[in-house]
């Protein structure tokens, strides 16, 4: 079934995505020779959001843009956040609407087998959150069709759920992926419920990935085998599961306990579980070489955890990724 504009509308407010179907006095997300053209994938969609604030924002607010979270510049420039937040939206918005009533569309029988599984998914999560006192944002997903996911500039790509920065509404999933989508919704949820800070992307990437396979095998929502098949973040699972390690080690905890602490930290920003086990400097080492992907190893981790200042690869450190 296509979607027209009216019943894109509809879908939208029915999974409860906020919907502001307005025309853009903005520049559009990508042009050719002035003629618009909506981004092909997803991809596309988010390298086109630089290349049109190069060309709007002075160069003071694309340092802010390109340096710094969307969580720290609605900090640090309040109003900057704000313009970008509305003309991502609307990019956004006007996207979803091309990408949804062109091409094929997701088959309606999968579209309504996953949203019911979203459902799901978000009860479990839910109750999970609650249960352990964490605040929790119900779950807003679009499912847009997989080619919506393949990126020309990387065909080796197997993204299939993706959060885009400025765009708080709802994280993007599609189905028929290489991967379970009960994993892929309780990933993507993690991220979108998470506070991040002060965590670095290889310790936000690692620990999503790590509890969201914990999560799915813990609920019995997918099988031990299909969890294992997936090889997704593998250095940055590597770095958590050492972690994991050491924290069981030194509390005595279970390993269910000790993903709880270290989910709790990435939730909620409170390190406090974190650094009465391992010490505040030696966490805050750790912390620190999260922050530079190429320095994120075992052996770096164990240095760190034993106090010792850990020499960084000085690349520039990068933002947690939106996947």
């Amino acid at each position: 079934m296509k979607l027209t504009r009216q019943s894109w509308k509809h879908f939208l407010i029915g999974i409860g995505v906020p919907v502001l179907l307005v025309s853009s006095s903005a520049p559009a997300a990508v042009t050719e020779k002035d003629k618009v053209r909506q981004p092909r994938n997803i991809y596309e969609l988010s390298y086109s959001f630089r290349h049109t604030f190069a060309k709007i924002l002075s160069n003071d607010e694309m340092r802010l843009y390109e340096r710094h979270t969307p969580k720290e510049i609605r900090e640090l420039n309040p109003a900057l956040y704000a313009r970008i937040s509305v003309d991502v939206k609307r990019w956004t918005d006007e996207w979803i609407q091309h990408i949804l009533t062109t091409g094929d569309p997701i088959p309606e029988q999968k579209l309504e087998g996953a949203n019911r599984l979203a459902v799901k998914v978000e009860g479990i999560l839910k109750q999970y959150f609650e249960a352990r006192g964490w605040p929790y944002r119900p779950m807003r997903v679009v499912f847009i069709p997989p080619r919506a996911f393949q990126d020309d500039r990387d065909r080796g790509k197997v993204t299939g759920g993706m959060f885009i920065p400025f765009y708080p509404d709802a994280f993007f999933a599609t189905v028929d992926w290489t991967f379970p989508i009960e994993t892929l919704l309780v990933h993507e949820s993690l991220h979108f419920n998470a506070e991040e800070r002060p965590f670095g992307a290889a310790l936000v990437e690692g620990v999503t990935d790590v509890a969201s396979r914990h999560l799915v095998r813990k609920y019995d929502l997918v099988s031990a085998g299909d969890v294992r098949r997936v090889d997704s973040y593998p250095t940055e699972r590597k770095g958590v599961e050492f972690v994991l390690d050491r924290l069981m080690e030194k509390s005595g905890r279970s390993r269910d306990e000790a993903v709880d602490m270290l989910l709790g930290a990435y939730l909620t920003g409170d390190q406090n579980g974190l650094t009465s086990f391992f010490g505040a400097e030696a966490w805050g080492q750790v912390l620190r070489i999260s922050h530079y992907p190429r320095s994120w190893r075992p052996g770096n981790i164990d240095k760190a955890l034993e106090g010792t200042i850990v020499p960084v690869i000085e690349v520039k450190p990068i933002r947690p990724s939106p996947n």
